[in-house]
Formats: structure tokens, sequence, C-alpha cells
């Protein structure tokens, strides 16, 4: 029995003029393609850094306690802020040795005390976001919470002042945060975060 005959079809492709109005509607959606690619790698990169900051909180909270004070999430706080002072000061340590005039690992310390700063500046002003360990019942599933970013969307965020936390009340401000990933243009983007590359793996896997 010989071999049945394939039947291939050629499309009949044709050369499209650079200012046709198909030339334009292939420009716009591969232009398109493009940014919702770019948008998706910049989330991931937020995702996986939201994630590693909230693994250091759940690492180092007291894991006994059944509640939180505003106390103890303003130390926690307080904690996480300062958690590269040590490291800065083992750089300044360095630098007096010898009596060196160059700045050694000058880019880290300058990243160390920008990113302090910019911590500092949420928590005194709009708000340091993190998990709401005034919630009992956020932080019940938070200390459930496997490390996994695809778990975040379940975790309930909550932005945090200095202020808030000093006077004593232990309700948590009326807004709250959930994780939101914009996936459209049409959609807000994440508040942006410096990118620590002092806890952030190189190599972000696609969230799915």
């Amino acid at each position: 029995m010989g071999k049945p005959k394939l039947n291939v079809i050629k499309e009949n492709k044709k050369i499209i003029h650079p200012k046709s109005r198909k030339a334009k509607q292939l420009s716009k959606k591969v232009s398109r393609d493009l940014k919702l690619q770019k948008r998706k790698g910049e989330s991931n990169v937020k995702l996986q850094f939201l994630g590693d900051k909230l693994a250091w909180f759940k690492e180092n909270m007291d894991q006994q306690l059944e509640e939180f004070t505003p106390k103890d999430v303003l130390e926690l706080i307080q904690k996480y802020i300062d958690r590269n002072l040590v490291e800065n000061e083992q750089i300044q340590l360095k630098h007096n040795i010898g009596g060196r005039t160059s700045r050694q690992h000058a880019s880290r310390e300058d990243h160390i005390r920008i990113t302090r700063e910019r911590e500092m500046s949420q928590f005194t002003s709009s708000g340091f976001e993190t998990v709401d360990f005034l919630n009992p019942k956020a932080l019940e599933i938070f200390k459930s919470w496997t490390g996994e970013l695809r778990y975040l969307s379940n975790l309930k965020l909550q932005k945090f002042t200095k202020q808030f936390l000093e006077s004593g009340v232990s309700v948590a401000p009326e807004e709250c945060t959930s994780l939101h990933v914009p996936e459209s243009e049409d959609e807000e983007e994440m508040d942006e975060e410096t990118y620590d590359t002092n806890i952030v793996s190189e190599n972000v896997e696609e969230i799915k």
C-alpha cells in the first residue's frame, strides 16, 4: 500500500504596504504585546520582592503570639527597616581600617541608605505595607502560608503608619489592601518597590 499523498496548501502571502491600514494594525498589536510582556515581567519581579519581604516577617515574627499588639507590629516593622544596619556598620568599619580614602562597596552602601530612607519615609507618612497583624484571621492565614508566591493573594495586607502604631489603637485603619497584579493597560500598576538585590534571587520564575 503506497503512502498517502499530502496536499500542502500554501498561503498566498502578499507584501503589506508600510503605510496601509493592515500594517498599522499589525504594528499596534506588536507594540501592545511587547508592553504586556514587559508589564508581566515587572509584576513578577514585584511579586518576588513582596514574597521575600513577607517571608522575612514570618521568619522574624513571634510564632507563639496568637494576637499582636500595635507595639509588637511597631517593633517588627522597625526591625525590618533596620535589617541592614549591621552590614552597613561592617562596611564603615572596613573604611576606617588602614585610613582608606576611597569608598569600598560604595554601591551597596548607597543602596542600603536609600532603601532605609524610602521605607522609613513610607512608615512615617503614607504607611508601610505588610500583613494585617492586628487582624486575628489574617494573622492565622499568614502563619499557615508556606512561602509560595502563588498563594500571596490569600494574604490580607495593611498599611501601618508609625504614628498609628504608637497611638496604641488595636484596630487597623479601614483602608486595607489586597494583592493585585495588573494584566491589562487599563488596570493600575502596583506601587513600585526598589528591588533589594541582597534578599531577592537573580532568577525570577514566571508566576503561573
